[in-house]
């Protein structure tokens, strides 16, 4: 036997234990420098066999660093329930990540874990 899976349960189950707050912007043209510097960036190119995902960190030019310090540890993806993955990065590496999607028809979320300021998300 087979449950459904709720989307919006089964993102809260794989975030628990994690962090207790999922951060994303309400309002693009009222927000602050440090929610642009965190909340992944995400580009959506056509393919004749379904979608590119291309997700970067940074929204209108504003970038996050990569120190020792402070970095993106991980971007994930999800096109609706179905994980597409999860990418992992260190310092110095560039948070840039590319998913493909056979379906187009679902919600494509994707969330990336600052280790200082917690997990971001967006969505399209």
């Amino acid at each position: 036997m087979t449950d459904t899976v709720d989307f919006e349960n089964a993102v809260t189950e794989i975030n628990e234990g994690i962090l207790e707050e999922v951060h994303s912007i309400e309002d693009i043209e009222a927000a602050t420098d440090f929610e642009l510097k965190h909340t992944p960036n995400i580009e959506v190119v056509e393919l004749a066999s379904g979608q590119l995902i291309k997700v970067s960190i940074g929204l209108k030019g504003i970038t996050h660093p990569q120190t020792e310090e402070h970095l993106i540890e991980w971007i994930r993806a999800f096109d609706g329930t179905e994980p597409l993955g999860t990418i992992t990065f260190g310092p110095n590496e560039t948070p840039f990540a590319e998913f493909e999607v056979k379906r187009s028809d679902s919600q494509i979320i994707v969330q990336a874990l600052c280790n200082l300021h917690g997990l971001w998300e967006a969505r399209v």
